[in-house]
């Protein structure tokens, strides 16, 4: 990256090449190494960890290579799913911090490791993205990412925040619009959200309300959707109102959503 970018592109071709040829057993090691242990000791090598997450990123920035890694769902089982399922979840702050950055990537929500490509490759990963999470939608969606990294029984607060707003950014994706259609037509989707939007945190209500507006702004509600937001209209609106009131006042986008929101589910 920066300045001197073009200096390694040789390189850098070469090591994509490199790992392509002997792509199983590299990416194997690369995932496999976020469970390293060391020292006759049960719990994971955190500098070891570190390093695997940096190597793993690293490659999702090229995109033969985030190609192969999604390729199949086989492969995402392999190379993806080990992140959602347990690395995320670890007790170490660094290295469940480290993973959900991971998951940044491979979700294309993470702009940085994209920022160096032309238009054209940019597009390419977008588009592989958009394909991989709608391929294995109910492997992704279903049984892992709301269960596991929204649930506050099996999540913390820093994994549900950053997950809140992996979710945001690829719903609101353009490439993601059947993504985006699916989760905002299922109810237990809408029931999620709305648990979130009374966390006890600020910052995890506001990020939910950025999808809770999704699902109200949706103008082919499916009937059960309609249902849950109109038989809960008067408590929703009622909480809503009060909801960041300072943040209303000083954003102005915010409070205009909101007003939006409120209004339309009262005219449900």
């Amino acid at each position: 990256d920066g300045q001197d970018a073009q200096s390694y592109h040789p390189s850098m071709t070469l090591f994509v090449e490199y790992v392509q040829v002997r792509f199983e057993p590299i990416m194997t090691h690369i995932v496999e190494g976020h469970t390293v242990r060391g020292g006759g000791e049960t719990k994971p090598t955190p500098d070891v960890v570190l390093h695997c997450g940096a190597m793993y990123r690293s490659c999702l920035k090229h995109i033969h290579l985030f190609r192969e890694i999604v390729s199949t769902t086989d492969r995402v089982q392999r190379f993806v799913f080990p992140f959602l399922d347990t690395y995320a979840h670890s007790p170490n702050f660094d290295l469940a911090s480290d993973a959900m950055e991971s998951l940044k990537v491979v979700f294309g929500v993470s702009t940085d490791s994209r920022d160096d490509l032309d238009e054209q490759n940019k597009s390419n990963m977008y588009l592989v993205t958009a394909d991989f999470l709608d391929r294995d939608y109910e492997e992704i969606w279903v049984k892992r990412f709301n269960p596991k990294l929204l649930s506050s029984e099996k999540s913390n607060y820093i994994i549900r925040r950053m997950a809140l707003q992996i979710l945001s950014s690829v719903l609101l994706t353009r490439l993601n619009y059947k993504i985006m259609v699916r989760y905002i037509h299922e109810k237990q989707n809408l029931i999620m959200i709305m648990l979130l939007l009374r966390d006890k945190s600020p910052h995890i209500t506001l990020d939910a309300f950025h999808v809770f507006k999704i699902f109200v702004a949706n103008p082919n509600k499916p009937a059960e959707v309609i249902r849950i937001l109109s038989d809960n209209k008067v408590k929703l609106c009622a909480y809503l109102d009060t909801l960041h009131k300072e943040k209303e006042a000083k954003d102005e986008q915010f409070r205009d959503e909101k007003a939006l929101v409120i209004s339309t589910i009262k005219s449900l």
